[in-house]
């Protein structure tokens, strides 16, 4: 028999409710104010709860916060019932994780419908991918603060099995230079989603949560089919979670690892899309900062999206800011060297000077001079990029400081010499957009992509 918790002050509305359920054969339990509720939530872990929103001592945001920070009790499915039924209220509560919102006084067809409704979502979500987690009674703490404690897992790979405000965590796909990727399921819409965690180290930085933030804010100004769409964002005392669309076909980088360089034709397609995605970013003022393979995602048919605008700027901005002294700039580089051993693919960031952040194989020499950016400085990376893709291989390596002077003083190597099928036009467009004068670069990376698929037509 299905269980359903009524958590309300009111014992007019309560027994009401409690008596249409009993008529419709459902088992109940009830509570008479939050705190209860929480208590017998955690220890009888109901099939479905219906809570009040205003109660004394603890209200129904707040009993809604306490349970999903239990593994046992975050995907239950919860339905607010409230007399306030402004936007703000009703926003509020479905930005928590609610299922659904019943206005008093509602309707016993109302009430049945919207369980029966919720159940069926939740017993399809549950047949896919949950397991029913059980917990020690002996272990509840309730608390009186409608804010939860959350105790961060120590390592990236703790977080699979947790639920944060209605994701279920149930793998690890990645990790990058602020945080990693998991892939978790979102109860109340049935989907899949992929999940960033800022890494712990860097969650107390306010300087690091700024950035990740600035990913939300700005992926959620940017509309285009080859920008990872987000579909939620929060942050809490442990960090800032960002919730985006899933895809399947992992990253550009991973394909590189394993097949090494592609055929032109599909090299144009990619580069096409993503050309295209960022030229949207542009319009709009914005400079991604950090192109490069690790950011450009997959799917299952092989088209590419545009990730990770973490480290993006808003051009139209105009925030001043001082270069450091030339010799300053090695120093800090030199700095960073142990860590780019040992993450060579990792965002580098000189953050207590608010300089350099990026990806050393692929920075712009304006970046690494501490220059003003333009939208030229994307348009060298995905050139990098490029050079990837058709060789296997970055153009620039060694240490950190060897990469920085190549960046800096040499040209990129040629490709026609060095791989038979690519045209001597390549090389001109390879040129072009990597060159160490931003002004000789395409005009925007749209200019970039049509010049390449037009090399790639002539013969070798």
């Amino acid at each position: 028999m299905t269980t359903v918790l009524v958590i309300e002050d009111e014992m007019y509305i309560r027994k009401n409710i409690i008596e249409t359920l009993t008529y419709e054969d459902f088992e109940t339990l009830e509570a008479e104010n939050g705190l209860v509720g929480v208590q017998v939530a955690l220890q009888q872990q109901p099939d479905l709860i219906v809570c009040d929103v205003m109660m004394p001592e603890l209200d129904g945001y707040g009993v809604l916060r306490q349970l999903q920070t239990y593994a046992a009790t975050a995907t239950i499915p919860f339905i607010f019932l409230t007399a306030l039924a402004d936007k703000q209220s009703l926003r509020r509560g479905m930005d928590l994780g609610a299922d659904d919102y019943l206005t008093k006084p509602c309707t016993p067809e109302e009430l049945i419908n919207a369980i029966q409704s919720r159940l069926a979502k939740h017993a399809a979500a549950t047949k896919k991918y949950a397991t029913h987690p059980k917990i020690n009674p002996d272990l509840i703490v309730t608390r009186t603060s409608p804010e939860p404690v959350v105790t961060r897992p120590i390592s990236p790979e703790a977080w699979i099995g947790q639920t944060l405000r209605g994701y279920q965590i149930w793998e690890k796909l990645g990790e990058g230079g602020t945080g990693s990727v998991y892939k978790a399921y979102q109860f109340t819409i049935g989907r899949d989603v992929a999940i960033k965690v800022l890494q712990q180290k860097y969650a107390d930085n306010i300087e690091f949560i700024h950035r990740f933030q600035t990913e939300a804010e700005l992926v959620a100004r940017l509309e285009h089919p080859h920008i990872i769409p987000l579909y939620d964002y929060w942050h809490d005392a442990n960090g800032v979670y960002i919730v985006m669309r899933l895809l399947r076909g992992g990253s550009l980088r991973g394909k590189l690892d394993k097949y090494a360089a592609w055929d032109m034709t599909q090299i144009a397609r990619l580069l096409d899309q993503v050309a295209d995605a960022l030229s949207v970013a542009h319009s709009v003022g914005i400079i991604h900062r950090d192109v490069k393979p690790d950011n450009i995602l997959l799917d299952e048919r092989g088209n590419a999206y545009l990730t990770d605008f973490g480290l993006a700027k808003n051009l139209l901005s105009g925030t001043p800011h001082t270069p450091p002294e030339q010799n300053q700039d090695m120093m800090v580089l030199d700095a960073q060297d142990d860590f780019f051993k040992q993450q060579p693919n990792s965002t580098l960031y000189i953050t207590d000077a608010e300089h350099l952040a990026g990806t050393p194989p692929y920075l712009s020499p304006e970046q690494i001079r501490f220059e003003p950016l333009s939208l030229q400085s994307d348009i060298y990376s995905l050139g990098i990029t490029l050079y990837e893709m058709l060789m296997g291989r970055q153009p620039f390596t060694g240490s950190l400081s060897e990469i920085i002077s190549q960046h800096l003083n040499e040209k990129m190597p040629l490709v026609h010499t060095q791989r038979v099928d690519v045209p001597k036009s390549v090389d001109y467009v390879l040129q072009r957009a990597t060159d160490k004068d931003w002004r000789v670069r395409y005009p925007d990376a749209t200019a970039f992509a049509a010049d390449f698929r037009r090399a790639i037509q002539e013969k070798a």
